[in-house]
């Protein structure tokens, strides 16, 4: 098992983000043979980001300085529209892609996925230990990203994030 807890991140000057303190939720991974749950539960999304749809994203690096999206060790010109996970299309450029959680008036939300793509405590390219999870401020169309000739040259504002840590 692993999870991570989300805290809101602003960015600096500098480029770099830091964490504010203000968790709002938590992620939890579940490994059964070689299935990963992936279970996201936000509580207390921020006032002026309610009731819509936020695109999540594993990364590299840390929060304070996130790096590239994580891509199962492939090059970022590898992308993972047509690979097969759950025996069905991933249909996401990039592995760490998840998907879109919706936030209601209330500050909550909740997301669920299953892949067999990811593993936990593995040590390998597919081990999400030591990633991190970042919520952006709007959801993305990744089938559309999928397109041949999509222009991925665009900026989602990052709202929280949290590491991804193997518990026991």
């Amino acid at each position: 098992m692993a999870s991570a807890t989300l805290q809101i991140v602003t960015l600096n000057e500098d480029l770099s983000y830091q964490a504010n303190g203000t968790e709002i939720g938590a992620l939890r991974f579940i490994q059964k043979k070689d299935i990963v749950s992936i279970d996201l539960e936000i509580t207390h999304f921020p006032e002026g980001q309610l009731s819509y749809y936020h695109a999540i994203h594993i990364h590299n690096g840390t929060c304070e300085s996130p790096l590239s999206p994580w891509n199962l060790g492939k090059d970022l010109d590898y992308n993972f529209c047509n690979v097969l996970s759950m025996n069905e299309v991933w249909a996401k450029p990039k592995a760490g892609d998840l998907g879109n959680v919706f936030i209601n008036d209330a500050g909550v939300g909740d997301f669920s996925l299953q892949t067999d793509l990811y593993t936990i405590g593995s040590n390998d390219a597919s081990d999400i230990v030591g990633k991190i999870i970042y919520i952006h401020e709007v959801a993305e169309n990744f089938k559309q990203e999928c397109f041949e000739g999509h222009n991925h040259e665009h900026n989602n504002k990052k709202i929280a994030c949290g590491t991804i840590e193997l518990k026991n």
